[in-house]
């Protein structure tokens, strides 16, 4: 009996057709046997021309056509880089007289990933070794391309690798060129200049070549998988994202985006899910990830970025510490914490000389702490720290809008009125409080001549109060959460600036200085106590009531 190939797209008539069609139509078997295995031996001999498409990489294609710049996101074994690569390779064979750098992490991933995957993508009478007036092509496994770079001779169109390394240690290495193409043979030809995989990088080496693709008025595709989180670049693109398409996310039972616009960087942004692509081995992937937390889950097989890179607190996740007045997948939601008998609440104050104070208010049970409100707020005031070249600067939340002590409190009646609810203590940075004014005194006198009274922070070390704050976020992933297994502290969804602090502070010096400030809040209140945390106090049982641990 004959026997067609197996093949994960392409379905092949079953044993009982097969019979009946030998039966009925020899002929007509044979001709579908020979359609059959051509179609797969010409998808494997040139993928470029033949290869079967697969879903992301037509919403990459669009997300091109629409934006200068598009960052793709993949879950594991999701075909992003053999995407990007058959996307590269349809500009250089349909554009004439072009220019394309690519880059990778270091001369062996750009052999072995970034070049391989172009090689693959080589049209079939070119994978040889060609050499003209107007082309030249030389590769091998060990290798790659001679020269780290070919030209492709029916287009005259130039492919370089290089990788960040040499960037880094000599950014003028691009000064002089010219990236992408002088005309485009087919309509709706891809103008691709630069491929910039799995780009971990600052902005430096993206803004340099978006003035090397202005004259041709060609387009940047990046690629980045999130599997250890995201750099703080790479949360530029992702800052305010729009969603323009969502997915159902069959591990997850429920929505999660494919296709988003960037309004900070003007850019698409496109997410490669590891389920649709039938020749990753899906079933195996979802089979390691069943019962494994969401957030593992949103990055390995649906390619969402849920972290930070270089968090302090690797155990906080949007997903399980931020809440709203809406139950999230766990049930979880953000409580009445107007219940003074169920409730204490705490005030902290950064207070700075340049900037406008920073803020958060706390609300404390017998066994959690939930960040109920922060100062200034996103959605008033702006970010209080945003992402620049090569690092953090101070954004316009930060800046001064002219209160004195007075008009701080205020501020912070208003809030606590608005809010309904009494603050059971006060803490101030200890550092600043205690600095004098001309009249010899200090934060803490001053608003007490107003009758509002702080106490100092505790002054220990700031790894000490990391440390700490740690333990607040802390459960264990791979079980279910619920009372017994659950993190201490939660922060409200409005609360945008901390949540942005808490995800990407680093402790890095200067480069993020900008982010310390909402940190640092959270330590203090960390740290009240002598490290103990705040209590709550049930004014019935006139006794104060420590909290649990983190798992």
């Amino acid at each position: 009996m004959i026997e067609f190939t197996k093949h994960a797209i392409l379905q092949p008539p079953t044993d009982e057709e097969i019979v009946l069609l030998g039966e009925k139509d020899p002929k007509l078997l044979s001709e579908l046997h020979r359609a059959h295995e051509g179609r797969i031996l010409a998808s494997q001999e040139d993928p470029l021309r033949y290869g079967f498409e697969l879903p992301g990489w037509g919403r990459i294609r669009e997300a091109l056509q629409d934006y200068n710049e598009v960052i793709t996101f993949g879950g594991n074994r999701s075909g992003k880089t053999t995407g990007c690569a058959k996307l590269l390779m349809q500009a250089v064979t349909s554009c004439n007289d072009g220019h394309v750098v690519c880059f990778s992490q270091n001369a062996d991933t750009s052999v072995k990933v970034q070049q391989s995957a172009v090689w693959e993508m080589m049209p079939k009478e070119f994978r040889k070794k060609t050499k003209s007036i107007d082309g030249y092509i030389n590769y091998s496994m060990q290798n790659g391309f001679t020269g780290s770079s070919f030209i492709f001779p029916d287009t005259r169109t130039r492919v370089d690798f290089k990788t960040y390394t040499q960037f880094s240690n000599n950014q003028t290495i691009l000064e002089g060129f010219e990236f992408g193409f002088n005309e485009c043979n087919e309509m709706n030809a891809l103008n691709i200049g630069a491929w910039l995989d799995e780009y971990l990088g600052d902005a430096a080496l993206v803004n340099t070549l978006r003035f090397r693709l202005a004259t041709r008025n060609s387009r940047m595709l990046l690629g980045f998988t999130p599997i250890d989180g995201y750099t703080p670049f790479v949360s530029e693109y992702l800052k305010g994202a729009e969603t323009l398409q969502v997915r159902e996310a069959e591990l997850l039972q429920k929505e999660v985006p494919v296709q988003q616009y960037s309004p900070s960087r003007d850019a698409g942004i496109v997410y490669l899910h590891s389920d649709e692509n039938p020749f990753g081995g899906y079933d195996r992937i979802a089979k390691d990830l069943k019962n494994s937390p969401e957030d593992e889950i949103l990055v390995r097989a649906y390619g969402v970025p849920v972290k930070s890179m270089t968090s302090l607190l690797p155990m906080f996740s949007t997903s399980v510490n931020v809440l709203s007045d809406e139950p999230n997948r766990h049930g979880m939601q953000m409580p009445d914490f107007t219940d003074k008998k169920h409730y204490t609440c705490y005030h902290i104050v950064d207070p700075a000389g340049a900037r406008n104070f920073s803020c958060i208010w706390a609300a404390v049970s017998y066994d959690n702490v939930y960040i109920v409100r922060e100062w200034p707020d996103r959605d008033t005031y702006g970010e209080w720290a945003i992402f620049g070249d090569p690092k953090w600067r101070f954004g316009p939340a930060a800046k001064k809008i002219g209160l004195d002590i007075g008009s701080y409190v205020s501020l912070f009646e208003e809030i606590e009125e608005e809010l309904d609810i009494e603050v059971q203590e006060r803490v101030g940075d200890s550092r600043y409080f205690a600095r004098e004014n001309e009249n010899n005194e200090d934060l803490f006198t001053v608003f007490a001549d107003y009758d509002m009274h702080f106490i100092p922070s505790s002054g220990k070390h700031e790894d000490t109060g990391i440390a700490a704050l740690d333990e607040w976020f802390a459960y264990n992933p791979d079980a279910k959460l619920d009372k017994a297994n659950s993190p201490v502290c939660y922060i409200d969804s409005s609360c945008k600036n901390l949540i942005d602090s808490l995800l990407n502070y680093s402790a890095q010096g200067k480069s993020d200085e900008p982010l310390k400030d909402f940190f640092d809040l959270m330590r203090y209140l960390r740290m009240m106590n002598a490290g103990d945390g705040p209590d709550h106090y049930d004014n019935n049982l006139l006794q104060n009531q420590p909290k649990k641990g983190g798992y």
